[in-house]
């Protein structure tokens, strides 16, 4: 697997991660079980994507990448669709939140001993 489809694989486990967590939220809130299902699915398929993904991009740099973006891809969604709030203070830390991951990316190594392939 190349690198750019490994990259792929992972934006695609986050939007999974973030659509299965947000279909949690409203099923929850509508009482509808089989939404559970779809919020199963989606998770389940998260982490396939995500599995795939480590393949070629270090699992440090992988997983704080799916659990930060999708952590404020899911506070934005409840933020649009379920009208939750969204105070500055909240804002700030997922700017340091993606600052971290800046820097876990800047910091990490390849086993080729590239920095940041």
């Amino acid at each position: 697997m190349a690198k750019t489809t490994a990259w792929y694989m992972l934006f695609l486990a986050i939007a999974l991660e973030v659509t299965g967590t947000s279909t949690m939220k409203f099923f929850a809130t509508h009482g509808r079980m089989e939404g559970y299902v779809f919020m199963l699915v989606f998770i389940g398929l998260s982490y396939f994507a995500l599995s795939k993904a480590v393949i070629r991009i270090p699992i440090s740099v992988a997983y704080a990448t799916w659990e930060g973006i999708g952590l404020i891809g899911t506070a934005f969604v409840a933020w649009f669709v379920f009208n939750e709030n969204m105070p500055p203070l909240k804002i700030l830390a997922f700017a340091v939140i993606l600052s971290g991951l800046l820097m876990i990316k800047k910091g990490t190594h390849t086993a080729g001993g590239d920095k940041n392939d």
